[in-house]
Order: C-alpha cells, then sequence, then structure tokens
C-alpha cells in the first residue's frame, strides 16, 4: 500500500535552479519503497506511467504538513524554540515546487504519448496550483519560459504576476474541459479513485471550484478588463453543466488516513513537540469563545484540571509574545485536541472542500458579483454547516449556533462575517489558505508583539532564493527592480494586494 510521505512545501523546500537541472537529472524519489518503480528494476518497468507519476504528484500535493502553516494564521502557536513561522522572522523560500513541475511535464508528455487525455487534464489542473503557489509566495517568477531549457531558455524570464493569473486561468478551463469520462478512468488516483463517470465528475468540480478560489485571491483586481474575473464567475455559477462544482462534503479534495503502513499516517501523528510545546493561539479560541462555537471542543483540550466543553474552560497563548512568556501562559492554556498526534488516521487532511466553496460564493455575491446563486446568507450558512460536519456537529447544535446575533448573516458586515467563518474551518487543513487570505482581506487580526521579529509586521511575501542571484541574476534582479523598486525583502506588496 501507498507510503504518504510527507512532501516539504513550497516554503521548506530547497531552492533549486528552474531550468538548468532538467539536463542534468531526471527527479528520483528514494526512501520509500512504493516507489522503487522509478529504479530500474528486472521485475518493474524502469519508466515511469501516468498512473505512476499521479500517485506521486497527489501525495506531494494533498498531504502537506499542517502544522507549520498554522503557526503561521495563528490557529497554533510553537514555544519550544524559535521558530520561524511564529516570529515572523522568515526571509527566502525555495524554488522546489519546480521540482513537482517536472514530475507534472512527465506526466503530460507521457499520457499525450498514450493518448490518456485525462491524464493530460490534470497535468493542467497541477501546473495551475504549483504555479499559482510560486506567485503568491513570492510575486513575479518565470512561467512561460520555465521548464524550457531544451527549447532554448537557460535563464527564463519572470513573467508578470498577472500574465502568470492569465495562463493558469486559462490552463484550469483547459483541465475542466479535457476531462471526459468517455475516455475511461485513470489508475493512481488516491483521493477520488472509483469508475471513469464518478471519478471524472469529482476532479470537474475540484478543479472549478479551485477555479472561484483563485479568482476571490483576485479580488483587488475586480475591474481589471484583462482578468475579466466576474465574468469568469459568473460564467461557473451560471452553467453547471460545463462547470460543476462541489454539492458537500462528500466531494472534499482531501486525503483520507489510514493504519496499514506507518507512513500512510496523519502528518502530526506522534509529533512530540506537537504534544509537548504547542497551544492554540489567543485569537483563534477568543473568536470560538466569542461565537460560542462548538467547534471549540473538537480542536481543543480543555485547560489542565478543567472541565471539558465549558467555554471558560478553554484559553490561548498569544503568538506575539516571547519564548519564555508563552511557556508562562501556556500552563493556563489549552493544547491541541490529542487526536492530532496520537490518532493515527484523525481525520481527513483537507486541500480544497465544500465550505470554502460555499463561503467563496458567499463572498462573491456579497461583492455582487454574480447573480442566479441563490442568496449570500444561504451559501455562508452552507459553509458553517458543511465545516461543523466536518467534527461530526449536526442537527440542534449547528441550527442554534446560525441563530445566534453575532452569525446570523448581516449584510453590513458580510466580508468579516465570510471571511471569519472560513477562516474557522480553516484549522489544520487547506494548507496556506488561512494566512493567504488575511493577507488579503486583514481579517482575522492576527497578534505580534515583544517575541515577533520582522519589524513587528506580518510578512507579506518570502524572498527570491538566493541561488537565482547566482544562476539567473540579470532575470530576478529585473523582476525585483519593477515590483518592488530594487528591494528585495518580506513586507513589499505584490500586484495580486495592491
Amino acid at each position: 500500500m501507498l507510503n504518504f510521505n510527507t512532501k516539504k512545501n513550497i516554503m521548506k523546500s530547497s531552492s533549486r535552479y528552474i531550468s538548468i537541472m532538467i539536463l542534468v537529472a531526471v527527479v528520483l524519489f528514494s526512501a520509500c519503497k512504493k516507489h522503487e518503480y522509478y529504479q530500474n528494476n528486472p521485475n518493474n518497468p524502469s519508466t515511469s506511467t501516468p498512473a505512476l507519476l499521479l500517485t506521486n504528484i497527489l501525495v506531494s500535493t494533498f498531504n502537506a504538513d499542517p502544522v507549520s502553516t498554522s503557526y503561521s494564521d495563528r490557529h497554533l502557536t510553537y514555544y519550544e524554540r524559535t521558530n520561524t513561522s511564529v516570529n515572523y522572522g522568515w526571509a527566502q523560500a525555495g524554488f522546489g515546487a519546480y521540482d513537482m513541475l517536472r514530475q507534472i511535464k512527465d506526466l503530460d508528455e507521457k499520457a499525450e504519448a498514450s493518448g490518456e487525455q485525462n491524464y493530460r487534464g490534470l497535468a493542467k489542473f497541477f501546473r495551475a496550483i504549483y504555479f499559482i503557489k510560486l506567485t503568491e509566495t513570492f510575486g513575479d517568477v518565470p512561467y512561460s519560459e520555465s521548464l524550457k531549457a531544451l527549447q532554448g531558455f537557460p535563464t527564463p524570464k519572470y513573467d508578470l504576476q498577472k500574465d502568470i493569473y492569465k495562463g493558469v486561468l486559462a490552463e484550469l478551463d483547459e483541465a475542466n474541459s479535457m476531462l471526459d469520462a468517455s475516455k475511461g478512468s485513470m489508475t493512481g488516483d488516491i483521493i477520488y479513485g472509483g469508475n471513469a463517470s464518478t471519478q471524472i465528475l469529482k476532479w470537474k468540480k475540484l478543479i472549478n471550484a479551485f477555479t472561484l478560489r483563485t479568482l476571490i485571491h483576485l479580488s483587488k483586481k475586480e475591474n481589471d478588463a484583462d482578468l475579466s474575473i466576474k465574468t469568469k464567475f459568473q460564467n461557473i455559477i451560471s452553467n453547471p453543466t460545463k462547470y460543476p462544482l462541489l454539492t458537500g462534503n462528500t466531494d472534499n479534495g482531501q486525503l483520507v488516513y489510514n493504519t496499514s503502513a506507518a507512513n500512510n499516517a496523519y502528518p502530526s501523528f506522534q509529533s512530540l513537540s506537537l504534544q509537548t510545546s504547542t497551544s492554540l493561539e489567543k485569537g483563534f479560541v477568543d473568536i470560538l469563545k466569542s461565537l460560542t462555537d462548538p467547534r471549540l471542543f473538537q480542536v481543543a483540550e480543555p485547560i489542565t484540571g478543567q472541565p471539558a466543553n465549558v467555554y471558560t474552560s478553554y484559553a490561548g497563548v498569544n503568538g506575539g509574545l516571547s519564548i519564555s512568556n508563552q511557556q508562562a501562559a501556556s500552563i493556563t492554556a489549552s493544547r491541541i485536541k490529542s487526536r492530532y498526534y496520537n490518532n493515527a488516521i484523525n481525520e481527513p487532511l483537507i486541500f480544497l472542500g465544500y465550505a470554502e466553496q460555499e463561503f467563496l460564493i458567499a463572498e462573491a455575491i456579497a461583492r455582487n458579483w454574480v447573480t442566479g446563486a441563490g442568496t449570500a446568507q444561504q451559501h455562508y450558512s452552507n459553509g458553517i454547516t458543511a465545516s461543523m460536519s466536518v467534527y461530526n456537529i449536526s442537527g440542534a447544535p449547528v441550527t442554534t449556533y446560525l441563530a445566534q446575533p453575532n452569525v446570523v448573516y448581516d449584510p453590513s458586515n458580510a466580508i468579516s462575517q465570510i471571511i471569519t467563518q472560513k477562516y474557522i474551518s480553516f484549522f489544520m487543513n487547506s494548507g496556506w489558505e488561512a494566512f493567504y487570505e488575511q493577507r488579503r482581506t486583514g481579517i482575522p487580526n492576527f497578534n505580534v508583539g515583544p517575541g515577533t521579529l520582522n519589524g513587528g509586521k506580518i510578512p507579506k511575501r518570502w524572498m527570491y532564493p538566493q541561488n537565482e542571484f547566482s544562476l539567473n541574476a540579470e532575470n530576478v534582479k529585473a523582476a525585483i527592480q519593477r515590483q518592488f523598486g530594487g528591494v528585495d525583502d518580506t513586507n513589499q506588496l505584490m500586484w495580486i494586494l495592491q
């Protein structure tokens, strides 16, 4: 059975040069017996197949460790030792996402050679995912000339962020169009699987939900005629036959864990630091308590010695404090629910789920982007209900919660309510979305203080990898100059945030 080895995400991946490496190596996978098919073996194929490549891409994409991102988005805080995700002291990030883009390119080429169209559709989707990760990390990055060293682009130019978004939105539309159940099912699919009809429909739903996410990320550019954000959002809403969307949590794009092998466990299973040196962050707990939100009891342990399921028994630690002060505060604060480190299966790790989709639609309606989609209140309530359902909360507790005056949808405070509820739903899932949505909207407030580096500010981006200044200096310096006046630091505003 498949070993779900945790892959380093873009924030932790090592810096690698984008195109030169394609001339000298094919990415090899090691330390995982189930990936030995990438090595020469007289009993196995000596070259990868679309199915085998797909499995690896899915593991790498869906199995991202949620803990570090939860420090940065202030769901959790950590105080054993200095951690840049907590104190916002980060600097460079890596270009490791291009390693996955090489695998995606290989998937596309092999699927084209074998005439397996549906794999090519998913390759388009995953290209969009990884290029969006890259541009939302740095700003401008190589796109149109990347991965083309053999075609004469050993030092690729950095594309404008706007042009990257135009490109990936087109690729997402192509991905949806290419997927066709009549072309057969795809093996190697550890997310949906099943017969071709069900499998392809679910992937199309996820692709279109991801497109809605991408369009919402562009909300500050809603009047840019070149992007036609509102029109694209409306087109998806208005044509469910062409653009099906998620209809419930059973459609979630998520990885479900099992106990059949050690590496198939939930990413933070048996994490000692999560058990001993991590608490829920004060801002997050305060939000849940202010809303008398029953999800608090599902994600947090009560303060030691206090009764469970009583709101006064829960408290968080301010992530802006110094390490020593966080340690002192942790004595009377809530740790993360024990299942996150002692249950190998715990819960599925959601990449993008129905709850998020409903909040995206609610926001689009609140912004007057779309019509014919029902009301913002309906989708807002759907998102809350779906998030509650993840924790097996249903029926009367949900009805009571939705009826509370500070939860009932208020058109005059719609964006704040929607983003706050989305933030709650992102606990330990959905990658960097909680951080990026706070970066976009300022909601909720993140605690900073004496323990915060970066001048007490929340970073807006990551700096470019250092080795780009050796291997592709002219192009990276040109990108920094046109975007940030020649200053590459973490507080600069990329185009999408302006």
